[in-house]
């Protein structure tokens, strides 16, 4: 078995295991973050550099969301539908074929469920787009549940989507563990009152 992601062993002691999937369990973000380069620069116009640490920052956020802070932090003023069609052909062709997993995040999923513990995905991104992803790296069959935005009536930050992926365990909020790739993850986590372990986004 790959080497597992560094946490305290405490936690094992918890019976359900909550993963953020784009980030998290696939090296997907450098994907997101071409899509969003791509079809932000198609309408205004010119090349549009989308700084990597901001849009890491912004993991977890809807696209209307991000529509508005992008409005906020550059002015534009941007076609919410266009983007959504537009990003949406861009990910179906890319994700199909362009990602891996993160074997040492993978690694603890396996881990867990060898003691008998329940996981789910909780993921801001559309239902089609995390299901080609978990396809796309083979461990659809390794959870009990995938909570996706249709899920919930709130992204991240707000504690919903968590929520919803341990009332579909059957399990309270306290006995669940998040692994999460992105600041607004957490405070989700935090919010939920779930611990969070935290990766580095990929």
């Amino acid at each position: 078995m790959s080497k597992m992601i560094p946490f305290d062993p405490a936690l094992l002691s918890r019976p359900g295991w909550i993963f953020d999937c784009d980030g998290t369990l696939a090296a997907s973000m450098w994907i997101h973050h071409r899509s969003w380069t791509h079809i932000v620069g198609k309408q205004i116009g010119r090349p549009f550099d989308f700084p990597w640490p901001l849009f890491c920052s912004m993991g977890g956020m809807s696209a209307v969301d991000t529509c508005k802070r992008l409005k906020a932090d550059y002015g534009f003023d941007l076609n919410v539908e266009q983007l959504l069609a537009d990003g949406h052909e861009f990910l179906e062709e890319h994700l199909a074929k362009d990602v891996t997993a993160r074997t040492e995040v993978v690694a603890v999923v396996h881990h867990v469920r060898g003691l008998g513990h329940k996981t789910a995905v909780a993921s801001a991104g559309r239902r089609d787009h995390v299901h080609t992803t978990l396809k796309r790296i083979d461990i659809t069959h390794l959870f009990d549940a995938v909570i996706t935005a249709e899920d919930a009536p709130r992204s991240k930050p707000h504690p919903d989507l968590f929520l919803a992926a341990a009332d579909r365990l059957g399990l309270k909020p306290a006995d669940c563990v998040v692994i999460e790739d992105s600041p607004r993850g957490k405070e989700a986590a935090d919010a939920a009152g779930m611990p969070c372990i935290l990766v580095e986004p990929a």
